[in-house]
């Protein structure tokens, strides 16, 4: 046998198997994601949910080459979105970003899903904290001239926030078990239809998050009293926290954050958030977070699981002391 004719028939083959190798490689690696990608933001627009929202779609949708189309599907304390996802496919087309599931799960005792098991935490986007205003009429400039009025008109005074269970509701209702007022809750199906109704002059007080209040502020459209972070705004800094005001643990923030279904498949839960990490350090989005006041978390989904689960303990406590029920 020519020994040559066997290296060369061999090495044939070898080529051959290499040809039909790389079309079946390539194939197991497919791109993902292969179609559009769907976020549904359980709020509705204007708010910091959405800002965040899409500015993640933006810098996702370059990094893979798809369009990240975010869809607004607000009402029932964001449960509504989380619905829509947890019935979607787990092969990671389908997102929400929510900032109030675990509120959500300790408002109501019946949902169509089961939040820790049909959800998916995938990653904490970012935090932030509140401010309480009031609209420039109301004749009060700290919380302790806010509550002495307040007090002297029980049942008279209303409070907007994005939602019944919402953390700017559990807040109005928190300040309302402190101090022994009677203020009305006024629902809105998002922070910033609620802002409008306080800046026009509807309702006298809300407790909205920082990063769109800010400016409302700086224009005089709404006076502000105090933050709920554990120390002073940088973009506030002449407004004092809630512990100054003298409520000794009236710290709250909001949560941001991006979750699946939970059928979500392992590779694609992983993929989705080392690249949300990675968008987030990037210049350009931190720069645009932090100068609305948002502060830039990240990390891993078990530390975002973590902080949902100390979310629910509080706003469990706090509904059950104010006697909130879902309508």
């Amino acid at each position: 046998m020519d020994m040559r004719i066997g290296w060369q028939g061999t090495t044939l083959a070898l080529v051959a198997a290499a040809s039909v190798a790389v079309p079946v490689q390539a194939q197991a690696q497919k791109a993902w994601p292969d179609r559009p990608v769907r976020m549904v933001v359980a709020f509705g627009a204007g708010g910091s949910s959405d800002t965040v929202a899409r500015t993640l779609a933006l810098k996702l949708g370059e990094s893979w080459g798809q369009s990240v189309v975010v869809e607004n599907r607000s009402g029932a304390t964001g449960t509504i979105a989380a619905d829509i996802v947890a019935r979607a496919p787990g092969d990671g087309h389908t997102m929400l970003f929510t900032s109030a599931l675990s509120t959500a799960a300790a408002l109501y005792t019946k949902l169509p899903f089961d939040w820790q098991r049909d959800i998916a935490p995938i990653v904490q986007t970012t935090a932030v904290s509140q401010v309480l205003y009031v609209h420039p009429s109301l004749p009060v400039k700290t919380v302790k001239d806010l509550v002495a009025f307040a007090q002297k008109r029980p049942g008279e005074l209303g409070y907007a926030s994005s939602g019944i269970g919402s953390v700017a509701h559990l807040s109005g209702a928190s300040l309302g078990i402190a101090s022994g007022l009677q203020l009305i809750h006024v629902p809105y199906k998002s922070n910033g239809l609620g802002s409008i109704d306080v800046m026009a002059g509807h309702v006298p007080i809300m407790f909205d998050q920082i990063s769109t209040a800010v400016p409302h502020i700086k224009a005089g459209k709404v006076r502000a009293l105090a933050v709920t972070s554990a120390s002073r705004a940088p973009n506030l800094p002449d407004v004092p926290t809630m512990v100054e005001a003298g409520y000794k643990d009236f710290v709250t923030t909001v949560w941001h954050g991006l979750m699946g279904p939970g059928s979500l498949q392992k590779d694609a839960l992983l993929r989705i958030n080392a690249e949300v990490n990675r968008v987030l350090k990037l210049a350009d989005v931190r720069e645009r977070l932090t100068g609305l006041g948002l502060e830039i978390i990240g990390g891993s989904p078990e530390a975002f699981a973590a902080e949902m689960k100390r979310d629910h303990a509080w706003a469990s406590r706090t509904i059950k002391a104010a006697g909130i029920k879902a309508e």
